[in-house]
């Protein structure tokens, strides 16, 4: 289980920000609120929920719990 992922904005699209923890690059689907607050190049701490499917992974990032 992922609980949070804290490092630097790498990237923005969609509604996912990648976080770059230590060189790992981490897909994190995040809210609207949270998207535009997260800025290219700075640290951000999102609290995370882990969902496995079947077919898929997903990583959902919040910044608060």
């Amino acid at each position: 289980m992922i609980a949070h992922v804290y490092g630097l904005v790498s990237e923005k699209f969609g509604n996912a920000v990648i976080v770059d923890v230590a060189g790992v690059g981490y897909e994190v689907q995040v809210a609207a609120g949270d998207y535009d607050s997260a800025v290219l190049g700075e640290q951000v701490k999102f609290h995370t929920y882990h969902h496995i499917r079947e077919q898929s992974q997903e990583l959902f990032g919040f910044s608060s719990l």
